[in-house]
């Protein structure tokens, strides 16, 4: 078979409207995705976090009775009258290459009658979002690492089979040209990481950049060096390789290399041509981004939908669409252009395994700011309102239990919940799980336990304003100076107990309570049409954090996702 030369994306006015910025790609292509998915038309575009398998993705079979390929194949696709629609989440790296292949393949008239609704996700909103009762589920994942493949079929209790990659993406150090200029001979890991203007990170516990750069580089450091480079790397880490991209563009200096996926680079400078970056190999040679396919649909016909868009995601065709985006087949040999200045040729070499990225992602939490969370959950009545054939309550225990699994073993965790008298009469608020370390085997057992029971103790009203206030003074009283320290409040509504402390009181008591020394965030997340988001963050943003807004059942994922983990905290400050 040939080898394919990359061609030139044909930039036309959605390409060009991408220019602006990523973000600004992303929220176009969600309003786009609206659009056509009311007009039923071939491709639907989308919008867009800890670090956990064997080479290849994973196929997800639970007993699933697959439909025959006639059952999608009878009717020609440019004559559908309807169309079924199929979700595929997606990561981000890939995202724009599925999109476009996403519309060829529909375009084709021998497809089948199916409409790929793609979406960008996060590997920590796909690990909560893959939970068997959650409403958004997919019927297809694409990861960019087994790793986090491994991860989700851990927390969220799938059921996976290896399948083989179908494209690759190597990782490369995106650097400012003027500083490639400078490094002379090719580089080793050693000299990125541990030199006196080290690369900067994206977090290896959320991105598959930051995973595959510390696994890589931190078997090259002894460990005298690595109690030393890895407190440094953790300073200067960023949340995502979006945030440190834009870092770079608005002052290189403060962002002048880091780890990347060759598509992102070369993503990044056909949006960015005034603010080019060049790509740097270690001489060892770099791990790569590898996009397989993850099927757990459970309708038989989207089942069988999935399995033909992945034979179709080895065809020649769907090589060409990939090397258009930077994205390397593996069905079909492509060499990818180098930009002009870079220094090193791209050579792929192992991935990390399972155990090598949980011995780095451990050594990182230790040199970085840990958690002790006290989470509190609303168990008001209103949380058994049905949510199509589930309960918001279900929802929420299930996402619950995963994204408190997925938390790193060094977090302290608590747990309570609430609604009016819960705890006795004129006390809201009941204790499951006192504050305690995870990495306690009959503590984490105790979490586990507790957050399996939320259902169980639904009813009643919501007695909200008394909960945080007592949730902030048992979090006061047992402070842990060398942690953030946060209450997380979950809740599907509005202060309803007439006896309890106002609005106003609390914010009265938060301010007399408030000790700039020792700071904590109270994180509030409200579901549903009924809460009050203007009081919730009015309580959040003056104690050190935020409110989440999850008005669907939908949004659930991504809203815990944020609360949780994307973002960041510094000196007890959570944004």
């Amino acid at each position: 078979m040939s080898n394919p030369t990359p061609p030139q994306r044909p930039v036309g006015p959605y390409e060009q409207s991408l220019i602006e910025s990523r973000a600004n790609r992303k929220a176009l292509e969600a309003r786009i995705a609206a659009a056509r998915r009311n007009r039923i038309i071939a491709a639907v575009l989308g919008v867009v976090l800890l670090a956990g398998a064997g080479a290849g993705g994973f196929v997800w079979w639970k007993g699933r009775e697959v439909a025959p390929v006639a059952a999608l194949t009878a009717t020609p696709g440019k004559s559908c009258p309807d169309r079924t629609p199929v979700s595929v989440w997606v990561s981000e790296a890939a995202q724009p290459a599925v999109l476009a292949l996403a519309k060829e393949y529909q375009a084709d008239p021998d497809s089948p009658c199916v409409d790929y609704v793609v979406k960008g996700k996060a590997p920590i909103e796909a690990m909560i979002g893959l939970g068997q009762g959650q409403p958004d589920r997919p019927d297809a994942w694409i990861p960019d690492s087994p790793r986090w493949v491994e991860r989700v079929n851990e927390a969220a209790k799938l059921n996976a089979k290896p399948a083989g990659a179908f494209a690759k993406s190597p990782l490369v150090i995106a650097m400012d040209p003027t500083q490639a200029d400078k490094l002379g001979d090719q580089p080793k890991w050693l000299e990125l990481v541990a030199s006196d203007s080290p690369i900067r990170m994206s977090d290896p516990r959320s991105t598959t950049a930051g995973m595959l750069t510390l696994a890589s580089a931190l078997p090259e450091l002894s460990n005298e060096q690595g109690r030393v480079v890895i407190p440094k790397l953790a300073k200067g880490a960023a949340a995502s390789v979006d945030d440190l991209f834009s870092a770079y563009n608005a002052d290189p200096a403060t962002a002048a290399a880091f780890p990347v996926s060759e598509a992102d680079l070369i993503d990044h400078n056909r949006l960015y041509p005034d603010h080019k970056m060049v790509s740097v190999t270690p001489s060892e040679g770099t791990p790569a981004f590898e996009f397989s396919l993850v099927n757990v649909a459970t309708d038989p016909v989207r089942d069988q939908a999935v399995e033909l868009l992945r034979a179709y995601l080895m065809t020649p065709t769907a090589a060409k669409i990939f090397a258009q985006y930077g994205i390397r087949s593996t069905a079909v040999p492509v060499t990818m252009p180098t930009p002009a200045g870079s220094v090193g040729e791209v050579k792929i070499g192992p991935s990390p395994d399972a155990d090598t990225v949980t011995a780095a992602t451990n050594v990182w939490q230790s040199a970085t700011t840990d958690f002790s969370i006290l989470s509190v959950f609303d168990v008001s009545g209103s949380m058994n309102d049905k949510v199509g054939d589930t309960t918001r309550v279900a929802i929420t225990q299930e996402a619950a239990g995963i994204a408190l699994a997925a938390l790193p073993k060094t977090t302290k965790l608590g747990l309570w919940i609430f609604s009016i008298d819960k705890g006795g009469k004129g006390q809201d608020w009941r204790e499951l799980a006192p504050i305690g370390r995870l990495d306690d085997d009959s503590h984490r057992a105790v979490v586990a336990t507790a957050a399996s029971t939320l259902a169980k103790n639904v009813g009643g009203g919501t007695g909200l304003y008394d909960t945080i206030w007592a949730a902030y003074q048992k979090v006061k009283q047992q402070y842990d100076p060398n942690r953030v320290n946060a209450v997380v409040i979950l809740t599907d509504g509005r202060n309803e107990d007439p006896k309890g402390i106002s609005l106003e009181q609390l914010k009265a008591n938060l301010r007399a309570a408030s000790d700039p020394s020792k700071p904590i965030a109270i994180t509030t997340i409200g579901i549903g049409p009924d809460v009050d988001p203007k009081a919730l963050s009015q309580i959040s943003k003056m104690t050190y954090s935020d409110f989440y807004a999850a008005p669907s059942p939908a949004d659930m994922t991504t809203v815990l996702a944020r609360a949780l983990f994307d973002h960041e905290c510094k000196n007890g400050r959570c944004v």
